[in-house]
């Protein structure tokens, strides 16, 4: 039987959507810095779901993104909090599952190439994996271009934990920064991620490039997004002006998510707008079939 690893949904945006009256660019962290029992719910409704791998919520967190909003000094209690807020879940639930560490874009997500050096991204990549050195293993998400994606997995190796890469493509199958899918996979191939994957992407695009990324690396996975656009988000503006697409039921997601799987994804999970009742669909049409796991009990190769 085959072993997938499940991860968790669209974590940032079930906390967002959930609180009441928070309208922050630091999303899901300002959430857990005035709410932080609605961040401990959403963790532990989407472990009842059954996901076996539980991201941080930290993707806001990042040193740039904390020091342009004013928090730059907050950021060792903004990450312990993401901690107590999972562990906290995690004890509710009595649930061995994995907890993973976040590296996002530093900026901002939607970003093309980033006018910055390999030394200076890999070195804010490198606070962020010394603040979640707690973590069981990596996830580097919603990259769009190779330059920032090598340095997260610069960082992520010398933690000699597992971790994964996560691109997201556009509708025409290449990354924002114009480089095709073999580009950026060929890109982080050296540091030897235990996946490769695509994300925040609608599910479309990802069912249209896992043929191709699973010929490329050996374990390979999706998760994407249920947005209808990311291009208000793209060019600054509140996560509040995007839309859910409402035709991507549980039922429907589940459909293309075994499609990734049948083309070879080892992987699977939700990004943003990808509920618990999303994961809880696909853990009961996926057990049984296959078998599911954590994370870190995928091959390291």
């Amino acid at each position: 039987m085959k072993s997938v690893a499940l991860l968790d949904g669209g974590l940032g945006q079930e906390i967002y959507r959930r609180a009441m009256n928070v309208t922050s660019l630091l999303w899901s962290v300002a959430v857990m810095r005035e709410q932080p029992d609605v961040v401990t719910e959403v963790h532990a409704d989407f472990i009842r779901a059954g996901a076996r791998t539980l991201t941080l919520n930290t993707y806001a967190a990042t040193p740039t993104r904390l020091a342009r909003e004013g928090l730059g000094d907050e950021i060792g209690t903004i990450h312990q909090r993401a901690f107590e807020v999972l562990e906290r879940a995690i004890a509710l639930t009595g649930a061995d599952v994995d907890i993973a560490g976040c590296l996002p874009p530093l900026v901002g997500s939607y970003r093309s190439q980033p006018d910055r050096t390999f030394e200076d991204l890999k070195s804010e990549f490198d606070i962020l994996v010394k603040l979640q050195s707690g973590a069981d293993v990596f996830l580097i998400e919603t990259m769009t271009n190779s330059l920032e994606a090598k340095a997260a997995c610069a960082a992520a190796s010398e933690s000699g934990k597992p971790f994964g890469v996560a691109f997201r493509l556009e509708a025409d199958g290449k990354l924002r920064s114009g480089e095709t899918l073999a580009e950026a996979v060929e890109a982080v191939r050296a540091s030897g991620p235990t996946a490769i994957m695509l994300n925040c992407c609608d599910p479309e695009v990802i069912s249209q490039a896992m043929p191709e990324l699973a010929g490329l690396y050996p374990c390979t996975g999706g998760y994407a997004n249920a947005f209808k656009t990311v291009e208000p988000m793209a060019g600054g503006a509140l996560v509040d002006e995007l839309e859910a697409r409402q035709d991507v039921s549980p039922g429907v997601y589940g459909l293309q998510v075994k499609q990734w799987l049948d083309d070879g994804a080892g992987v699977v999970g939700g990004c943003c707008e990808i509920t618990p009742e999303h994961i809880s669909h696909l853990a009961d049409v996926l057990t049984g079939e296959y078998n599911l796991i954590r994370f870190s009990e995928l091959p390291r190769g």
